[in-house]
């Protein structure tokens, strides 16, 4: 299961976006759409938003999504399943919004920023996957372009991560 959403979100990088938004939340990956997780190429002429999916081989799949808001606050949205990662999906088990001050939203931009997320790779060096441990699908939109990153165990951007991560005030444990 989780190598068919891979495969189909690594097409969707190169192919034109589907016609709907739900086509890519259930071809482009299974945990989204347990999650009723919006397609965030949809609204990438529209709001600054990033999205982690953190996909543990073995616990349950989490997804935190930052909304940027215009007068440069944000809201974290943090959603899990009760499923695991490499297998079934699950239902849903926690949907809860944070929100974010201005300081706090800059610190996370900047930080974005300095990683250089927007000239990143889609994938990294394959060689160095592993079979148990997590895999970190990062996407963003802003200013009209989408741009996805899948990093095996955070990877560049796992610094980043667990700051947001972090912010949802949610039990990250067991982490990996």
């Amino acid at each position: 299961m989780r190598f068919a959403a891979v495969l189909t979100l690594a097409l969707l990088a190169v192919e034109p976006v589907p016609a709907r938004a739900d086509d890519f939340v259930v071809a482009g990956n299974s945990n989204l759409a347990a999650m009723n997780e919006p397609a965030l190429w949809r609204s990438s002429r529209k709001i600054e938003t990033y999205r982690l999916l953190w996909l543990r081989s073995f616990d349950p799949p989490m997804a935190f999504r930052l909304v940027i808001n215009t007068d440069g606050t944000s809201k974290l949205v943090t959603k899990k399943t009760d499923g695991q990662g490499d297998y079934e999906p699950g239902a849903l088990a926690l949907n809860k919004t944070t929100q974010i001050d201005k300081r706090e939203t800059r610190i996370l931009l900047e930080a974005l920023t300095r990683i250089g997320f927007w000239d990143l790779p889609t994938d990294e060096d394959r060689s160095e996957l592993g079979f148990d441990g997590s895999q970190w699908i990062i996407e963003g939109v802003k200013d009209g372009k989408y741009h996805r990153i899948e990093r095996w165990n955070g990877g560049e951007i796992r610094d980043w991560a667990l700051r947001l991560m972090r912010k949802s005030g949610e039990d990250l444990q067991p982490f990996y």
